[in-house]
């Protein structure tokens, strides 16, 4: 081949490349208002093909850029203010702008701007943005004032606002009236208006809280039921987190932080534990309360029943006190919590009804029964001969009245002052020494019916040794659930010793 032919061949190869580099393109660029295009400018302007050229859109105040519109396929990011474009034709493109608004919210006292929330916000305009005023328990909304141009309906806690403009809105409330009579459904699940509980505690409660008058006239109306229905001792949580009364005896076998009481002689006295389990249960909304068990309710007063131990001798004729608990057979009706507490002794609980007993201590079903005296006293079938102790008074039961948590925050706020009054840690301590009072009296007439077995000094040592390492087993169980077990013994140790 000549060189002239490869000449040739070398021009024609290269001839279309040196054509496409040679072409050039025209860029079209401009802005809607809010805003301009500082890079390259706004105009037309001329790039070779292939050239990356810089964008820059520049915002006026009160305006937010949005994306560059027209032809925009070779633009890197369309919606970055900040971004290039490759010039591979002829192009026309513009910078979008947008109007924001800011929306200032606010409220009165009573309750507050839950969504967006309480401050200055900005949207874009147009944007129908969702108004929501919660009020406080005690308060009702009333409306929406300010610039209410666009608000969907001023009277209604949910509605909307269009942005057309800067807004400022407050949501107002007021205290509900308590003019009139407040009935309160109340189910307590002992058996009836003649338990000691009831007489030395709940009976005298009540009367108190319908005692109190507002100032405009509003009451109290508390209508108790007893026993099973609507509810057991067992699904007493659960059914006042529910709402099913409004009012409850809560039984502190339904949730696993009732079982502060069961600690063998963790507690000095009485009101030392009303003190303590109602501290520890209501600090923090229960802070304690690990599986949130205590979220829907709110615990009134403590209650607690002073714990004994009852023993049969009709199957032995021998009355002892153990030190090794292994395979002692222990009567309880209560649920996970009290059977924890015997098994954490080394004891067997044994499920078992008041009415099952006498036949069950003489038949040696069970060796032993965790009582008060008024139960002792009032237990079908036990008669004279049955012997216990009077020395083993070592757990208190801390039953609770609670309330379900809507039903006290739906309370006119003077309702709910008045409601407080009569609740809280003094009460419940109070009421404890009350019915500390009430049960002495049954001990007293129990005793006189009865062979009462004193323990020996030997025989209370092996006792006191068996049972002294139950809190620790306790709080290493709170842990396996998902407490902090060793915080929460560090902190019932710090309330015995700060309470009464």
């Amino acid at each position: 081949m000549t060189r002239v032919n490869i000449f040739l061949i070398v021009v024609a190869l290269i001839a279309p490349i040196v054509g496409c580099e040679g072409e050039t393109y025209v860029l079209a660029i401009s802005s809607t208002a809010g805003g301009s295009v500082s890079a390259p400018g706004e105009g037309t302007f001329t790039y070779n093909g292939g050239a990356m050229v810089n964008l820059t859109a520049e915002v006026e105040d009160g305006y937010r850029f949005t994306e560059w519109t027209g032809n925009v396929s070779t633009i890197a990011d369309v919606y970055a203010a900040v971004t290039t474009i490759t010039m591979n034709g002829d192009y026309s493109i513009t910078a979008e702008f947008v109007k924001q608004y800011e929306l200032t919210t606010s409220s009165t006292a009573g309750g507050s701007v839950t969504n967006p929330g309480e401050g200055v916000y900005t949207y874009d305009e147009g944007k129908v943005v969702e108004l929501m005023a919660t009020p406080d328990g005690g308060y009702g909304f009333t409306n929406w004032t300010g610039d209410l141009g666009s608000v969907a309906d001023i009277y209604t806690a949910t509605t909307t606002i269009t942005m057309n403009d800067n807004y400022s809105i407050t949501a107002n409330f007021e205290p509900l009236v308590w003019d009139s009579t407040i009935i309160l459904t109340c189910h307590l699940t002992v058996p009836s208006a003649t338990s000691p509980l009831v007489q030395n505690v709940f009976s005298p409660w009540i009367v108190e809280l319908e005692a109190i008058t507002g100032t405009l006239g509003g009451k109290f109306d508390v209508n108790v039921t007893y026993g099973d229905d609507p509810f057991s001792a067992a699904a007493s949580l659960a059914a006042i987190s529910m709402g099913t009364v409004d009012i409850g005896q809560l039984s502190p076998e339904t949730f696993y932080l009732g079982g502060a009481g069961y600690m063998p002689w963790k507690f000095p006295s009485i009101e030392s534990v009303a003190y303590t389990t109602y501290e520890l249960w209501t600090e923090n909304d229960a802070e304690w309360d690990a599986n949130g068990e205590l979220s829907g309710v709110k615990i009134l007063i403590t209650t607690p029943l002073w714990g004994s131990q009852l023993w049969s001798t009709s199957h032995s004729g021998n009355m002892t006190v153990v030190g090794d608990w292994t395979g002692v057979k222990v009567r309880t009706d209560a649920q996970s919590v009290d059977a924890d507490s015997i098994l954490s002794i080394g004891a067997v609980p044994v499920y078992l009804g008041v009415a099952d007993l006498s036949a069950a201590l003489d038949a040696a079903v069970i060796n032993a029964c965790l009582f008060t005296y008024y139960g002792i006293d009032s237990a079908i079938g036990l008669g004279g001969s049955t012997e216990y102790t009077t020395e083993l008074n070592m757990i208190y039961k801390p039953y609770a009245l609670a309330m379900n948590k809507d039903s006290y925050d739906a309370l006119p706020a003077e309702a709910r002052a008045a409601l407080d009054s009569v609740c809280g840690v003094d009460k419940s301590v109070e009421l404890a020494l009350a019915h500390l009072a009430g049960e002495s009296t049954y001990k007293t007439d129990t005793e006189a019916d009865r062979h009462i077995y004193v323990p020996t000094p030997s025989e209370m040592d092996d006792y006191e040794a068996a049972v002294a390492n139950v809190d620790n087993w306790w709080a290493g169980n709170m842990t396996v659930l998902g407490f902090d077990g060793d915080g929460l013994l560090t902190r019932i140790d710090e309330l015995i010793a700060t309470g009464p």
